[in-house]
């Protein structure tokens, strides 16, 4: 036998044994189906979570007056305070706190200020002290200047019967005397009043010098 002829045979056999596999898989599906028909179908039923029969559950027991006497009485305060009832008082607080330090650091400011104007004053006062002793005396010192013109005048006018020769002298020296005296506070003023300005400089007075 050829190898053709063998090939030819195995696909006849190999077809023959698909054919009748086929035709008893239809068969025993056939016999299934009138089984069923015959004797009724048999559903399953499935069981769900709601089919399960629940234990009705026992209402909660109401709590006595006393009870919720006592829970509250235990609990703490701020555990029922109405939300945000504090929070105005707290930004208050906090309000008081910062204002404190500001009114503080104002009234430390006020108080400097204050201070400062007083040794301002005291200079000022110094100054114009000096200022109107110095006119005084420089007044003074002219006045004595005239006067002792005046003296000199009358005795050339005179030709030196009036006043007396030794009369006239002891004037004019006493003149000459007052006039140094003058002269001297005058220097002294001066100076007591240059260091007067420095210091009100050196201490921070504003135009210590035009006053």
């Amino acid at each position: 036998m050829s190898l053709r002829n063998l090939r030819i045979l195995v696909l006849l056999i190999l077809a023959l044994s698909i054919a009748s596999y086929g035709q008893s898989l239809g068969d025993v599906a056939r016999q299934t189906r009138a089984e069923h028909q015959k004797n009724g179908a048999i559903r399953t039923k499935v069981f769900t979570n709601d089919d399960i029969v629940r234990e009705p559950e026992a209402p909660p027991e109401k709590a006595s007056k006393d009870e919720v006497k006592d829970a509250l009485s235990a609990a703490p305060a701020d555990q029922f305070a109405s939300p945000g009832k504090d929070e105005p008082k707290t930004a208050k607080t906090g309000e008081r706190a910062t204002k404190k330090p500001v009114n503080e650091r104002e009234e430390r400011e006020l108080e400097t200020e204050k201070r400062t104007q007083e040794l301002n004053r005291v200079y000022v006062e110094r100054i114009l002290s000096l200022r109107k002793q110095l006119d005084a005396a420089q007044v003074e010192q002219a006045k004595l200047e005239q006067a002792k013109e005046d003296n000199s005048f009358q005795f050339r006018r005179t030709v030196g019967l009036s006043p007396y020769p030794s009369e006239y002298a002891e004037q004019q020296r006493v003149f000459n005397e007052k006039i140094e005296v003058q002269r001297n506070l005058i220097n002294s003023l001066n100076s007591q009043l240059a260091d007067a300005q420095e210091a009100a400089r050196h201490a921070g007075v504003p135009h210590a010098y035009d006053y």
